[in-house]
């Protein structure tokens, strides 16, 4: 059976390294199937609420400049297409929703997601899609930042706390990081505690595991986290996802809220 990766495509700017992203996701899951899915919101949905009515202008004004994102997405796929070896052909998928709808019934049905990191003023739809990937769907999610190196893989980090979240997170990288990658396990330890001991988890899988120690209320720990996986040299952390009161949206946990802002390098995450 091939595993499917679903790569979420909302600005051209970032599509390349969510594509480069995705290509590398599939080759370390054995060569799994890409689709790319890019979004067209319905002119109806971007009225507010205090507007009586959608003109005709505005429906076509809006609609023409979806599928003008639409069209340049594509026109990146398609080159990027052209440069992929290998024999399970990415798929296309142009899809005019709501965003939370849409990645929830396409995310449903793949093995990972790949988005690219929202950017500081992201639209509502942007946001919808980012909270529906991590939150609805059960799936790993791949949070990937514009400039991030795509070659992940060869050092991983994991920022471990105990509990199902992480260990989902942790299982889903176990099944796409290799046997020899060096692997590291982040652990927060307050004061007066006892030492942390690396998870059973990796051990168990026969993964060569180094364990690391950060002081829990020295500092904001998402910082913490962020700096250690740079000290390390390593090019993916792997951490699982938080929200509070999920019924609303995007009111994140810190750390993960934090790396959803300011981290640099590919982050797998799983609620």
């Amino acid at each position: 059976m091939t595993n499917v990766v679903l790569a979420l495509l909302t600005r051209p700017q970032g599509a390349p390294t969510v594509l480069a992203a995705a290509a590398r996701l599939a080759a370390l899951t054995g060569g799994a199937r890409i689709e790319a899915l890019t979004m067209r919101t319905p002119p109806l949905a971007t009225i507010l609420v205090t507007e009586e009515v959608l003109t005709e202008a505005q429906e076509r004004q809006i609609r023409a400049a979806e599928q003008a994102r639409a069209a340049a997405l594509h026109d990146i796929f398609t080159r990027w297409v052209a440069s992929q070896p290998g024999a399970n052909a990415p798929r296309w998928l142009d899809e005019e929703g709501l965003a939370a709808t849409l990645v929830k019934q396409w995310g449903e049905r793949a093995d990972y997601i790949v988005i690219g990191q929202p950017p500081p003023h992201a639209t509502r739809p942007e946001h919808d899609a980012l909270h529906s990937a991590l939150f609805e769907c059960a799936r790993p999610v791949l949070l990937v930042p514009p400039q991030a190196d795509t070659a992940f893989g060869a050092r991983v980090a994991v920022a471990w706390r105990e509990d199902k979240f992480t260990l989902r997170a942790v299982m889903a990288a176990l099944r796409c990081i290799p046997a020899t990658a060096a692997l590291h396990v982040l652990m927060g330890r307050r004061a007066g505690a006892a030492a942390p001991a690396i998870p059973a988890v990796l051990l168990e899988h026969g993964m060569a595991v180094t364990g690391h120690e950060l002081a829990l209320g020295a500092d904001v720990f998402g910082a913490q986290l962020l700096a250690k996986a740079h000290e390390l040299n390593a090019d993916l952390l792997v951490m699982g996802a938080y929200v509070h009161n999920a019924w609303r949206a995007l009111l994140f946990g810190g750390v993960t809220r934090y790396m959803l802002a300011h981290a640099d390098l590919p982050v797998l995450l799983r609620h």
